[in-house]
């Protein structure tokens, strides 16, 4: 009998039930008669695992719903497969714990902030273990974070109460801007009649433009000595 182990693979040879070793990527031909030859192929190309649906209680005790994912490969094929029942089974469940355990830990308000954070703690809670049964995971993240609907909604108006609040609030500091720059303007031309006279011929002529008809007294940029 044949087999090939393909690029991307990595095949495990086992002689009457026994390991012999790890195929590299070829084609190779399995022994029928006087042994039972039997190669496992693993895969060791990127795969991504979905942690759908996890409804967990937060340190506030409101429930959400989270689904994550787990990018990881496996780098020992032999660890992989020998060491645990099911490497994807085992990632699967110690993904799980490590995300109650991260989710139970903040308030929501603290899980909505630090939603990039907390696929990072969960990620760096098991790049160990899954080291020790051959797999290398190098991302966790959470796709969704879903809140219960009433929650959802009065979250929403927290929102937009939060925006209105920071608009009012950018919109009195340009007035008070606006108002400070006025008084600095009117201070400054009062010391300086000059700059007035200038700052009234300027509005005068955009008056002007319109077809209006404006007359000056002959003594209007006159410097008024006092005394």
């Amino acid at each position: 009998m044949k087999i090939t182990v393909q690029a991307w693979e990595k095949g495990l040879k086992f002689r009457n039930g026994r390991f012999v070793g790890v195929l590299e990527p070829g084609r190779y031909r399995l022994a029928r008669w006087l042994a039972k030859d039997e190669v496992l192929k693993v895969d060791l190309r990127f795969q991504m695992l979905t942690i759908q649906g996890q409804e967990i209680l937060t340190a506030d005790k409101i429930t959400v719903r989270l689904t994550v994912l787990a990018k990881y490969r496996v780098v020992d094929p032999a660890a992989a497969l020998m060491k645990v029942d099911n490497y994807v089974g085992q990632m699967y469940g110690d993904v799980q714990l490590a995300l109650r355990e991260a989710v139970a830990a903040r308030t929501l308000d603290e899980l909505i902030v630090e939603k990039a954070a907390l696929g990072a703690k969960v990620l760096g809670a098991l790049q160990l273990s899954a080291a020790a049964y051959g797999v290398e995971l190098t991302d966790v993240g959470v796709k969704d974070l879903i809140l219960p609907g009433d929650l959802k909604e009065q979250f929403l108006r927290v929102i937009e109460a939060r925006k209105k609040s920071e608009a009012a609030q950018i919109e009195r500091r340009e007035e008070v801007a606006a108002t400070r720059s006025l008084a600095n303007t009117a201070q400054l031309l009062e010391k300086n009649p000059t700059l007035l006279k200038l700052k009234i011929l300027e509005s005068l002529e955009k008056i002007a433009q319109g077809g209006a008809k404006i007359v000056l007294p002959a003594d209007f940029l006159t410097e008024k000595k006092d005394g």
